[in-house]
């Protein structure tokens, strides 16, 4: 099944070039990836309800081919690529107007119990992802990413703003603090192409992260940790 929904880049996606920003993508894709869970009544609230467990994102990676600009629409066809017994991957396709590719993501999943925040094995609540599996135009696959020892260039406070539904820190508040160590300049000019993120565990709010970074021969190599923990791990490719 292929989950298609139509938007249009609002102001609130954009980037200081008023064109959809790369967390508008991590947006974008979290969007039609509940959309598509919702559609397999397999949403957030339907598991929390019915099977006290939660869908969780363990990694995800995108990439960029062009822009789409501020008022432009576009579309996401959202499907689930392949799935293990424990875990799910779920690709996001985001097309313009012509059906062009503009941005593709891979996110993989797994559903945890909100009493014991335990792994939750699909068939105990009844989801086959196999069964469901469809193919996309672009493969997007994990890559290993080695982000010892790495130096700490800023300190961050996760807040209220920065959680979810699972009160834990959001997917993308990760990468809002990986992309905060930038200056607008810099990302003028050395826009990101790709970026791939990891999550390692989670953090909480009041937790204190330090962020961590450097430099590889495309780009970027990050770790966030808590107490000297990694919480996630990333890289972003110019």
């Amino acid at each position: 099944m292929k989950s298609v929904r139509k938007r249009t880049v609002t102001a609130s996606l954009t980037d200081p070039q008023a064109n959809l920003s790369v967390i508008g993508v991590f947006q974008v894709v979290e969007d039609a990836v509940t959309a598509m869970l919702g559609e397999l009544n397999a949403d957030n609230i339907t598991m929390r309800n019915r099977h006290n467990a939660a869908w969780v994102f363990v990694k995800n990676r995108i990439r960029r081919f062009k822009d789409l600009g501020w008022g432009q629409e576009f579309s996401t066809v959202c499907f689930l690529s392949s799935a293990t017994p424990i875990t799910a991957n779920a690709d996001v396709e985001i097309r313009d107007e012509k059906g062009e590719l503009c941005a593709c993501s891979r996110v993989e999943l797994c559903a945890l119990d909100l009493q014991t925040g335990r792994i939750r094995r699909f068939s105990s609540f009844g989801f086959d992802g196999a069964a469901a599996a469809e193919q996309g135009e672009v493969d997007l696959p994990f890559t290993r990413l080695d982000c010892e020892d790495l130096p700490e260039v800023a300190q961050v406070q996760v807040k209220y703003t920065n959680i979810d539904f699972t009160r834990h820190t959001n997917n993308i508040e990760y990468i809002r603090f990986m992309l905060d160590t930038y200056s607008v300049a810099e990302l003028q000019d050395r826009p990101v192409r790709e970026m791939e993120i990891v999550y390692v565990s989670q953090s909480f709010e009041g937790d204190l992260l330090s962020v961590r970074r450097g430099g590889t021969a495309g780009g970027d190599l990050f770790a966030l940790q808590k107490e000297g923990r990694t919480v996630a791990k990333g890289e972003i490719l110019f």
